[in-house]
């Protein structure tokens, strides 16, 4: 996995759309949209792990596994060894029984 944002990094993303006035309600979900599918992006792609996901967006672990099932991004990492996977699992279900309980 690359780590290239792993030390803290403020990132600045900026962009213009010609657009006709739009509310400041709907500014606001469309500014939160665009972090999470960025953000998402970024896990997606291996740049940053789900833990630092969920940290950038505020949310939970379980919120975050469930937006990692809407953007088809898998809970696993498809290089990890056996071993490794097996960790997560348990690490995984851990949450979940404590989530459940």
């Amino acid at each position: 996995m690359n780590t290239h944002l792993s030390n803290t990094e403020a990132l600045q993303v900026m962009f213009t759309l010609p657009v006709v006035k739009i509310s400041d309600a709907v500014q606001v979900k469309a500014l939160k949209n665009a972090k999470e599918a960025y953000v998402m992006t970024l896990l997606a792609a291996g740049e940053i792990s789900s833990g630092k996901a969920a940290s950038l967006l505020g949310v939970s672990r379980i919120e975050m596994i469930d937006r990692m099932g809407r953007f088809g991004i898998s809970l696993f990492d498809d290089s990890l060894e056996l071993e490794d996977l097996q960790h997560e699992i348990k690490q995984a279900s851990a949450v979940l029984d404590q989530h459940s309980a």
